[in-house]
């Protein structure tokens, strides 16, 4: 164990499930990554990318990393494998979290001084790659932090104005947006066929979700579609009541 990392200076008062955390965790690390489907595999934002930089700040620094939590966003929602990424840190896996930047990390500017005020009050370290130590022994390292985000937040507004008047002049000029349209109609007979030979909506669903294929909006199958789907070729195969056909029972 670093000696070094165990000096804490003197400060608020820790309780004893933070004492614990220190000890169990010290020089440890969970590492969070994020892309959005459409960053995805591109330079500098995949996740190998941003993993590797984890691992080279981490080891700069003189801490381990753990573990590293990959997420794959699609919008400004929900952070769920942030938020078990906290609660393994309270629990004592690690004494900080370590990322790529620090306003990748929340899901907008008021969630992210949120992640910052809830790592103060439990002295939980934060460590960005590409900034260095954003919270470090329970205080705020970079001052600055709230006008970073805001000048983010900021910048973030003006790149979505410009990708939406960009998106107006192409549907001006009649250039087909978004991804190519599947053939949905040879699915929705497909769906009515099974379905005929007992299958439940979820069923279904599952089918074709398995098989990798997308809704026109690129969004998985839900029952209320294949039910849709379904009453567009043949209402008399949703009959009242449904059926109770399963995956195995099909051909």
């Amino acid at each position: 164990m670093k000696a070094s990392h165990m000096a804490r200076p003197r400060g608020r008062k820790m309780d004893q499930q933070q004492k614990a955390r220190l000890e169990t965790g010290a020089d440890k690390l969970i590492g969070y990554v994020r892309v959005s489907t459409r960053d995805q595999g591109q330079n500098g934002h995949s996740l190998d990318g941003q993993r590797n930089r984890l691992h080279e700040a981490a080891a700069s620094a003189g801490f381990d990393i753990v573990d590293i939590v990959s997420e794959v966003e699609s919008g400004a929602k929900e952070r769920n494998g942030l938020a078990a990424v906290q609660a393994r840190v309270i629990a004592g896996e690690a004494q900080g979290i370590i990322f790529p930047k620090i306003d990748r990390l929340g899901r907008s500017m008021i969630h992210l001084l949120k992640i910052v005020e809830w790592a103060v009050q439990n002295r939980v370290d934060l460590l960005s790659a590409d900034e260095g130590w954003q919270v470090r022994d329970g205080k705020k390292i970079d001052k600055m932090l709230p006008f970073r985000l805001a000048m983010a937040e900021v910048e973030l507004e003006r790149i979505r104005e410009r990708t939406r008047d960009g998106l107006k002049a192409a549907k001006a000029k009649g250039v087909q947006l978004g991804r190519p349209a599947e053939n949905t109609g040879a699915l929705e007979k497909r769906a009515t066929a099974l379905r005929r030979k007992g299958w439940t909506w979820q069923a279904i669903a599952d089918k074709f979700n398995h098989e990798g294929h997308r809704t026109t909006r690129g969004a998985e199958y839900r029952t209320t579609t294949i039910q849709r789907m379904i009453d567009r070729i043949d209402p008399a195969a949703n009959p009242e009541g449904g059926y109770r056909g399963n995956l195995a029972a099909a051909v």
